[in-house]
This record gives C-alpha cells, sequence and structure tokens, in this order.
C-alpha cells in the first residue's frame, strides 16, 4: 500500500485534489481518513528524511560546485572589463592617424558641433560603465549593477556596522554611495581572487533617510539609516570621514530631486502642448499626417499621483489610515493592470507598489497579534477593521489564524476571571454560561468576517473543538470528584449542555462533541455511586437485627405477599413459617 502510494504521489500527472477526493470518498469515518493522513505523513517524513541523506552525501560536492561557479563568474567579469577596454583601445586607435590628428567618422561628418557632445557623454558614460565593472570584479553577487542605465558612483569606503540598539560591533562592511542607490556589501573572509566582498543589500535612494548620531561615550563618529522597516547603523573610521558620507548623501539627494523635478515639469509641458502635430513634423512622418500623433505620447505619460505612490502609501501606513492606503494600492493596481507595457518606470513602481503590499501587510497582522503588553479591552470589534483588510488583500488564512488566537487569548481571560466560591452547580452555571456567551459572540463575529470560506469555517469547527476540550477537561478536574453526589453532577451536566445549545442557532453544534467528552467520567461517577450503594445496603443487612413479625391471620399474611411481590420481593414466601 505504501508503495502504491509513493508511485501515484511521485508520478508527473498527480493531481493533489483529485487524490484526496479518492481518499475522502473510499474511507468511511474520522478514524480511517486520520489514518489515511498518518500514512502520507510517515511518507513526508521518510522523503524528507532520504533528501536530508543525499544533502549530506553530496554536502561537499554542492560547496565545490558553489565555489567553481564563483570563481567562473568572477572570470567572466574580467573578461568582460578586458573586452570592454579592448573596444575603447580600438576605437581610439581606429580614430586617430598617424600624424596624431583625428579622422573624422562617418557620423562626425554630419555635424560635428552636435556630436562633440554626444562623443564627450559617451565618453562619460564609458568611464561609468567601466566603474561599475570594476565593482563587479570585486562584489559577488551583483550581477544586475550595470542593468540600470545612468547609474554612476559617487562615494565608497569601509564602515563598521553596530547593533541598533546595544551598540556593539556586528560586522565590517563595504558601502557604495551609487546616484539611484546606497549598496552594502559585506567582506569575504576565505577569498580567492580578485573578488573581496559579498553583496548584502541595495536601498533606493528615494526611500532612504540618513540621520546624523551624535557622538556618545561609547558611539564616535556614526550615522543611521533608516530604509522602511530596516535601520541599521555604521560607524566611520574619523570625523572626516563622516562628514564626507554625509555630504555625499546630501548631494545625491539633491541631484535626484532636481532629475525627478525636471522629469516632472517636461510631463506637464508635454500634457499642456497641443495635440496637434506642427507642418514640419507632418512633412517628416512616415505616417498619416491627419493623424493625432501625440496622443500616444500624452498617454504614455505617467499620472504625478501615481509617480508618488510608494511614499503616499508610507504616509497611509505610518499614520495608520489602512482604508485610504488599501484603496489607494487597487487604485494603483488597476492602473497598472491596464498598462502592460515594458516600461522601466513603470516596473519599477510596481515593485514599489507589490513591497508596500507586503509592508501593510505585516503592520495588520501586527495589529492582531496577542502579546503580554497589549490590551484586549476593544475585543473582536477593533479587530474588524484588520480582518477585513486582510481578506480583501487575499491573506484570509493568515486573518482566520490570528483571528481565533485572539478569541483563544480573550477566551482565557474571561474564564480566568471566575472565582470558586459557593456551591459547585452555581460555579459551573457562572463558568459555563461565560465560556459559551464568548463563543456565541465568537460566532456571530466569524461569520460577519468570513461569510463565504469554507477552509476558514472548517479551522473554526476545529479551533471551537479544542477550546471545548479545555473547559470540559477543566470541569471534569473541578466537579468530577470522589464526594460528589449524583444530584449534583446531574444538575451540572444537565446546565452544561442546555448552555451549548444556544450555538446550535448559529449551525455550530457542539452537543455531540460535549456529549463524548462527558461520557467517560460520567460513566465511572455511576459505576462508582452504584458500588458505594451496593455496600450500603450490604452493610445495613449486616448490622440490622431481624425480628419474625406476626400477621395475625392469614388474609393479612396474603395481603403482606402481594405487597412484598408487586415491588419485586417475591421470594419472601420462603421466610413464612407457622401456617
Amino acid at each position: 500500500m505504501a508503495d502504491f502510494a509513493t508511485k501515484k504521489i511521485g508520478a508527473p500527472d498527480f493531481n493533489p485534489e483529485k487524490y484526496v477526493k479518492e481518499l475522502s470518498q473510499r474511507c468511511v469515518g474520522g478514524q480511517e481518513l486520520q489514518q489515511q493522513r498518518q500514512k502520507i505523513q510517515t511518507l513526508a517524513d521518510e522523503t524528507n528524511i532520504l533528501l536530508k541523506k543525499n544533502v549530506y552525501q553530496n554536502y561537499m560536492q554542492f560547496i565545490e560546485t558553489a565555489k567553481e561557479i564563483s570563481h567562473l563568474e568572477s572570470e567572466m567579469y574580467q573578461l568582460s572589463h578586458m573586452l570592454t577596454e579592448q573596444r575603447s583601445l580600438l576605437s581610439s586607435l581606429a580614430a586617430t592617424s598617424l600624424l596624431g590628428d583625428k579622422i573624422p567618422s562617418a557620423v562626425d561628418s554630419d555635424g560635428a558641433t552636435g556630436n562633440s557632445g554626444e562623443g564627450e557623454e559617451q565618453k562619460e558614460e564609458e568611464e561609468s560603465r567601466r566603474k561599475l565593472a570594476a565593482i563587479l570584479e570585486k562584489v559577488e553577487g551583483c550581477v544586475t549593477l550595470l542593468e540600470t542605465s545612468g547609474r554612476t558612483i559617487l562615494h565608497e569606503g569601509d564602515l563598521l556596522e553596530l547593533d541598533p540598539i546595544e551598540n556593539s560591533a556586528l560586522q565590517r562592511v563595504h558601502a557604495y554611495l551609487f546616484s539611484d542607490g546606497f549598496m552594502i556589501a559585506s567582506w569575504i573572509p576565505n577569498r580567492r581572487g580578485p573578488v573581496r566582498y559579498k553583496f548584502e543589500a541595495m536601498y533606493e535612494l528615494g526611500s532612504l533617510a540618513v540621520v546624523n548620531v551624535r557622538d556618545m561615550s561609547s558611539v564616535k563618529t556614526a550615522f543611521k539609516l533608516l530604509a522602511f522597516p530596516d535601520t541599521r547603523v555604521f560607524q566611520c573610521t574619523n570625523n572626516q570621514s563622516k562628514k564626507e558620507w554625509l555630504d555625499k548623501f546630501e548631494q545625491a539627494k539633491k541631484a535626484r530631486f532636481v532629475q525627478e523635478q525636471q522629469k516632472r515639469e517636461s510631463a506637464s509641458q508635454i500634457e499642456r502642448s497641443p495635440s496637434r502635430p506642427s507642418h514640419s513634423d507632418s512633412l517628416e512622418s512616415p505616417s498619416n499626417p491627419f493623424e493625432d500623433a501625440d496622443d500616444s505620447n500624452a498617454e504614455s505619460e505617467l499620472p504625478e499621483w501615481l509617480m508618488e505612490v510608494p511614499e503616499d502609501l508610507d504616509v497611509c501606513i505610518a499614520q495608520r489610515h489602512f482604508e485610504e492606503a488599501y484603496n489607494l494600492l487597487e487604485r494603483a493596481r488597476e492602473f497598472l493592470d491596464k498598462n502592460t507595457a515594458t516600461d522601466p518606470v513603470i516596473t519599477d513602481i510596481r515593485r514599489k507598489v507589490e513591497a508596500r503590499v507586503r509592508a501593510l501587510t505585516e503592520v495588520l497582522m501586527k495589529e492582531l497579534e496577542v502579546s503580554p503588553d497589549k490590551s484586549l479591552q476593544g475585543g473582536l470589534r477593533a479587530a474588524r477593521r484588520a480582518v477585513r483588510l486582510l481578506n480583501q488583500l487575499g491573506r484570509s488564512t493568515q486573518a482566520c489564524d490570528l483571528f481565533l488566537k485572539l478569541c483563544s487569548s480573550i477566551l482565557k481571560t474571561q474564564l480566568k476571571r471566575v472565582k470558586r466560591e459557593g456551591a459547585t452547580v452555581l460555579y459551573v452555571q457562572q463558568i459555563g454560561g461565560i465560556f459559551f456567551s464568548n463563543l456565541t459572540d465568537m460566532t456571530r463575529e466569524f461569520l460577519r468576517a468570513f461569510p463565504h470560506s469554507p477552509s476558514c469555517a472548517s479551522a473554526f469547527v476545529m479551533w471551537a473543538g479544542s477550546e471545548l476540550t479545555h473547559l470540559t477537561s477543566h470541569l471534569i478536574k473541578q466537579v468530577f470528584m470522589p464526594q460528589s453526589s449524583i444530584t449534583m453532577l446531574a444538575e451540572c451536566v444537565t446546565c452544561v449542555r442546555n448552555q451549548c445549545d444556544q450555538l446550535s442557532e448559529l449551525g455550530v453544534d457542539l452537543r455531540y462533541q460535549l456529549d463524548g467528552l462527558l461520557r467517560t467520567p460520567l460513566t465511572r461517577a455511576l459505576r462508582d455511586a452504584r458500588e458505594k450503594l451496593v455496600d450500603a445496603v450490604k452493610l445495613r443487612a449486616v448490622e440490622d437485627k431481624w425480628h419474625p413479625m406476626n400477621l395475625q391471620s392469614k388474609a393479612g399474611l396474603t395481603k403482606f405477599l402481594q405487597e412484598m411481590s408487586d415491588i419485586g420481593i417475591a421470594s419472601i414466601h420462603t421466610y413464612v413459617t407457622g401456617q
């Protein structure tokens, strides 16, 4: 059976949903399903053990392969750098004559003045790419460094990362400040070849804030890096190095701000410009001159609110305006879904929006998390907003899990307030009333929060069953004691069963589970009471002194025998004497 299950699960066309449906149709009752689940779990454990064995056996091969790949990557970077230098050298040789004067190329013959500026820009771009290629040779894992056009390096240097809370040294890093971001690379202790550092993180300059840290006794010449949700502290070697870093950060921020402002101004000018093409454009254009050529350009321009979406989302999340953040996310998603162009700006905005979605989800999940220092005074009503937004964000499973944990914490807090004072029946009535009334309110809140979610409904039923099990085990310890009377036990069980019936109005029937949990201790209590009664009757019978009774007449004797026979003592005639 196990081999057949292994072959079926390991087949290429294996369908989990179909397999589960077949199991549910074939198995009768929950016990067989539990057995099948245990078999599948055993199969999963065996597979994990085999995978671990294979990993352990080929562990050294994995390490050697990773090292070889890293060496090959560094060699490829070196070859690329060498080819770039050779190409620039050949182009300079081709443009130089034997007498030392420049040979005009075919492009230069068209316009020397315009192309001279382009040549300088090309030289600057080649120089920046050469520097980036040199960084690629030193840093492992930053393959995408050359993919962004116009990226230039502004500053670099060694830093010491500190713990933001304890101010203790964590690691040595090498930092690079680019025109659009800040890259951190950690030192490689056992390095081979030209690779010195390993890529660790890359922060965008727009979502980055640099804060000066005042010199204290334990920390000096340090600055703080704020990048949501990270906070990192770096220490420089001296005050001059710290001043250079802060100045370079400020220059990079200003340059980026000016660049974005120019882009916005150009975009606004394009939007304000008339859509009618000029006469020269209509003559030079090979298409129909009567078409509106600027319509496509106007439509391709992104609106200003979309460019500011990441910053607006950060503000909404920080100010706990979660509904506004969700509405803004939906608006941005709708716009990005309609615009499927492979524009790098749109791709960057889409990536930032997804990052804000994850940040909003984490904040909402923290709203539902239970912690010792968090007050539960608001109850489940305070969690409605977070649960609703998580459902809208497609995180119903996580919302349901956190919602049920919150319910467990509230139930535990409410039941702790009940003190056992007075009669046992009153205590059971009080604790049962609190438990089932709270469970009823939680069921209503759950049905309101997850109206159409079968998986969440099954999780709620399992949770309610586990909470009922905890309550029943507590009642068994408190009520089913040797000195408890049958009358008191009957009153307690009747009270709990009646309180459990109020859940049936909401479609949650836990009576069968309650009866099953109480059956064993109740049977034991009845058996003990029966044994006590039998022992008491035997003791009374032994201690009682029997005296003969004279009924004076045969009619009186017949009447007495008939009465004894009616109450089940038909064998008393054997004790009649002297008829």
